[in-house]
């Protein structure tokens, strides 16, 4: 494949990439791809100029354009994409048909995230979880970066982290789109953190979020399932929780505790967290049920 393309995670990145600079012509191509992708995966190149109301020529400039080699090279990506999309599907509907009980399949959910939970505790780092908690308590700010499924670890770590810290913790890609994001992580500077979160299928968003902060010099803490993460190729320091599920396309709960740990961490580290904490609960003293 020309350039290097990773065919299952790259195609729609890459349109996304080239859109702006591409004729009328080569967006309607790309406008058709994107709509219809299941379809287009097993077109000819006549099919696709006719259903793009585009022609043979400007199909083939257009796959071009996207770094392959010809129109066969951009199909096989598609169906590549198609696959590693579909993948999670096609596992739980085997997992599914299965034979057990509902009480049985509960029961080894839980023996999954209990698994994953004893991986992450036996796999641990005394200098990564070390180095992990002194960025935190050095850093004047620390960014998060988290989507998906990993988007509710982020928020709960962001509430934990800015009781017992000094800095000013942002999760930059909350509730906002990919635009405000960057102009958050525009700011980033060598002494920052950033915490990137995120779990097979891997978020672009985050990857990309990460990768952007780190040129502008800033530390990065992954919280990620497996030394095979793209986050761990990108971060300073990476914690490690297993994300397997047998029925599901993974599970958080090991990764979540990661965060309740950094938190734990963290409060103990901070002189005056009893004080903090003794705060917070007179604070909401009125709102608690005896």
């Amino acid at each position: 494949m020309s350039q290097g393309l990773k065919p299952s995670t790259d195609l729609s990145n890459r349109i996304a990439q080239i859109y702006p600079s591409l004729s009328n012509g080569h967006r309607r191509a790309a406008d058709f791809v994107l709509q219809n992708p299941l379809d287009v995966a097993t077109m000819t190149i006549e099919g696709l100029a006719e259903g793009s109301g585009t022609s043979n020529a400007t199909v083939t400039r257009f796959v071009r354009a996207l770094g392959y080699g010809g129109y066969g090279e951009f199909r096989a990506a598609l169906s590549a994409a198609l696959k590693f999309a579909r993948d999670p599907v096609d596992s739980f509907a085997g997992a599914r048909a299965e034979p057990g009980s509902t009480f049985a399949t509960f029961a080894n959910a839980l023996a999954d995230q209990s698994a994953n939970l004893q991986a992450a505790r036996d796999g641990l780092d005394e200098a990564a979880v070390t180095r992990a908690v002194a960025l935190l308590t050095k850093a004047p700010r620390v960014f998060i970066a988290a989507s998906g499924a990993s988007h509710h670890i982020a928020g709960f770590l962001e509430d934990g982290l800015a009781l017992y810290l000094d800095a000013d913790v942002n999760f930059a890609s909350s509730r906002t789109g990919p635009e405000r994001a960057i102009r958050h992580m525009l700011s980033a500077r060598p002494d920052d953190l950033v915490v990137a979160i995120s779990m097979q299928r891997y978020s672009r968003a985050t990857l990309d979020l990460a990768g952007f902060a780190k040129k502008r010099g800033a530390s990065v803490l992954a919280l990620t399932d497996g030394a095979t993460s793209p986050l761990a190729a990108i971060a300073d320091v990476t914690l490690f929780a297993p994300s397997r599920s047998h029925l599901l396309p993974n599970s958080p709960t090991a990764i979540f505790a990661l965060a309740d740990a950094l938190i734990a961490a963290v409060a103990r580290e901070r002189p005056d967290s009893a004080e903090a904490l003794r705060e917070l609960s007179e604070s909401l003293l009125w709102t608690f049920h005896r």
